[in-house]
């Protein structure tokens, strides 16, 4: 069976058995605005610099109250505007987790604490950061955001604590897996329709990619991330992801193809996913 005659299993856009999840997220995220700050993408701080505990004696976090269900944690201010949603605050995050690892082909970690703010100010007073991230220990959380990223983060953290030489995988990784239930391979299919699509050359040497302040690179990786991943799996991803040689060479080496022909094949096959789920609802 040729790869273009293969279905994708893009993880949010055709997830099934996560619906409450994916409907926690919509209705979360359909306040939020397009417009998001310039974040921390490319920064991963050390485990060892900061955990829990550092945070709970520090002055900011003072009287700071647990919300524990499951395997989430949740610290936060006394009377926390979402306090009423943590519940299904949890569910949603442990879905995440769950999708994110099996993703990722690792154990899910025992347990995942998020310092949750009342909002972008808050954060951005304490932390001195615009965008919900992970520190390697704990996640920052605030609303309003996607929730997917900073989990994302959090958990390629503990999967290669190394950030790739070669971003675009980072940042399609994060993006793929961001619990928007954006269509990535449509958007990809859009870009080429409207002519903004940027070609593989150009996408795996972009240096102006980031997940957290843009929609047009990070969908064609996501998109690119799937199909790698689809075709090829996640540990071969991996192999490239942990390769820090010329881009091109790399892609050769890892995928025995030279980029040029992984892109044709890529977009043949997210022409017939696309096709094909259009299918599907016509029928």
């Amino acid at each position: 069976m040729s790869s273009v005659q293969k279905i994708s299993r893009n993880y949010f856009a055709i997830a099934e058995q996560y619906k409450l999840a994916s409907m926690l997220i919509v209705l979360i995220l359909a306040g939020c605005s397009d417009k998001k700050s310039e974040g921390n993408s490319d920064v991963i701080i050390p485990a060892s610099t900061a955990s829990a505990h550092i945070y709970q004696n520090l002055t900011a976090y003072k009287g700071w109250q647990k919300f524990r269900q499951n395997n989430v944690v949740i610290i936060h201010p006394p009377n926390h505007l979402h306090q009423a949603r943590f519940p299904e605050l949890t569910k949603v995050f442990s879905a995440l987790s769950r999708r994110t690892c099996e993703f990722l082909n690792m154990t899910p970690p025992d347990s995942l604490i998020f310092y949750f703010y009342t909002g972008t100010g808050h954060a951005l007073d304490v932390t001195g950061q615009a965008v919900p991230y992970s520190d390697g220990t704990v996640i920052h959380f605030w609303l309003p955001s996607f929730y997917g990223p900073p989990l994302v983060k959090h958990l390629l953290y503990k999967w290669e604590s190394k950030f790739p030489k070669h971003k675009f995988l980072w940042h399609g990784i994060v993006a793929l897996l961001d619990g928007s239930q954006q269509n990535y391979h449509q958007f990809t299919l859009e870009h080429i329709d409207s002519g903004i699509f940027i070609p593989l050359r150009e996408l795996v040497v972009d240096t102006t990619i980031n997940v957290d302040s843009e929609r047009l690179q990070s969908a064609e990786a996501a998109s690119l991330v799937d199909y790698l991943v689809y075709i090829y799996g996640i540990e071969k991803v991996r192999e490239l992801y942990l390769s820090d040689g010329d881009i091109y060479a790399d892609f050769e080496k890892v995928f025995k193809l030279p980029v040029d022909n992984i892109e044709k094949r890529w977009l043949e096959f997210i022409d017939t996913f696309v096709a094909d789920g259009a299918r599907k609802e016509g029928s």
